[in-house]
């Protein structure tokens, strides 16, 4: 649904000079401290907000624990490439073997999905509107384009390249890449420990 649903939203909510603003890429190098503790840290931090986030965020960090601690290349090749294909193909296969129409076709489940669709949608505007808002507050120059505010979300990597895209639609030199996928990366990370907030909350009350 990401590039069916979303750009119809973005183009409703910003002008076409509002999706033309250039953001200027300066280069940055990262410490290998950095990128070792960084998943490190927000483990301990997702812990810390949400327990029961930890077994998602943990996986999450843990991947890139793994690419960036450069002495398990092979572990982290497997994990990127042939473990998360087969782990997708049984994913697929559960699911499905799940999708019966007694099962699936129903009032309840058909509920759920659309209200699934106006979470999208309010997601996608919302993060466009906030970005929209601080450009209120940001110098002539630094202003940030409201297209990347709708890769907030936890449709990894799809949402980055459709606000990519877009952004090469209105202007072929525009490049969101990099942008919009440290947004959609955030959103990933947010998603994890909102859902294990909710876990947290539930458990509370039950």
């Amino acid at each position: 649904l990401v590039p069916i649903v979303q750009p119809p939203v973005i183009r409703l909510c910003t002008t076409k000079k509002e999706r033309l603003i250039r953001m200027p890429y300066q280069k940055g190098n990262v410490s290998k401290i950095t990128k070792i503790l960084f998943p490190i840290v927000v483990t301990m931090l997702a812990g810390l907000v949400a327990p029961a986030s930890v077994a998602l965020v943990g996986f999450l960090m843990f991947g890139n624990l793994l690419r960036e601690c450069g002495v398990l290349n092979a572990l982290s090749e497997t994990a990127q490439n042939v473990l998360a294909n087969l782990i997708t193909i049984v994913l697929g296969l559960t699911v499905a073997g799940q999708m019966t129409a007694d099962k699936f076709v129903r009032p309840d489940t058909l509920l759920i999905l659309a209200l699934g669709l106006v979470a999208f949608i309010f997601d996608t505007a919302g993060g466009v509107f906030f970005a929209k808002l601080l450009n209120l507050f940001l110098p002539e120059g630094k202003k940030i384009n409201p297209m990347i505010g709708a890769a907030g979300i936890s449709a990894f990597p799809m949402s980055g390249r459709v606000v990519n895209q877009m952004g090469l639609a209105e202007d072929n030199q525009n490049f969101l890449l990099m942008y919009s996928i440290s947004v959609n990366v955030s959103g990933q990370i947010a998603s994890v420990i909102a859902g294990g907030l909710i876990l947290t909350l539930m458990n509370g009350y039950v």
